[in-house]
């Protein structure tokens, strides 16, 4: 089975990757000429823009395609940055720079519950959607730990390892990230498909 990543975010790449069965080969739209292949994603949920990616490349390229939205829901802050966690520092931020303004906002903070939200959506060959959703609950640490930079991986800890993802080891965060769940639960469609 093929299948089309909607994203040019290479670390993505890696752990979708990483996760999906080697009976799935995955490509990427630099596989088809598509060089830095980006989509306004202005939705209000994590299905819209998730739903907008992968549809944006389906029209392209006429093939499965796969987009996944993630976002960041902090309890203190009212649920930000949520939906837009990608964006939460400026337009076009580093994720040092969206890390750092968390940890700012949360500095006066007692509650840093926090939880990871991941909605996929897959479109196949026929055109029809289909959405798969995981989430991991946790909380922000007060710094930066790990060495991992992806995101926010370095302030999101879990609190029953009592890492954040940017300790872990790739198999470590793939067991527990909201990706991973997300996926899991795609890979179990495809099984009924057969």
């Amino acid at each position: 089975m093929k299948i089309v990543l909607a994203t040019s975010n290479s670390d993505k790449v890696r752990e979708i990757k990483e996760i999906l069965d080697n009976k799935i080969e995955i490509y990427t739209p630099k596989d088809f000429d598509i060089n830095n292949f980006e989509v306004d994603e202005n939705g209000e949920t994590l299905k819209e823009n998730a739903y907008k990616k992968a549809k944006a490349l389906y029209d392209l390229i006429n093939k499965p395609t796969l987009a996944d939205d993630t976002g960041l829901f902090v309890k203190s802050l009212d649920l930000q940055p949520g939906v837009h966690a990608h964006r939460y520092a400026s337009e076009n931020p580093t994720d040092k720079e969206n890390r750092d303004k968390l940890l700012d906002e949360l500095k006066n903070k007692d509650d840093r519950s926090a939880y990871f939200e991941t909605t996929i959506c897959y479109i196949d060959q026929d055109g029809k959607d289909y959405y798969f959703d995981g989430r991991i609950d946790g909380e922000i640490s007060d710094k930066e730990y790990g060495e991992k930079e992806f995101g926010y991986d370095q302030i999101f800890k879990v609190i029953e390892k009592n890492k954040t993802f940017g300790q872990m080891t790739d198999q470590e965060k793939n067991q527990y990230s909201h990706r991973s769940l997300a996926l899991e639960e795609f890979k179990k469609f495809l099984k009924k498909e057969d």
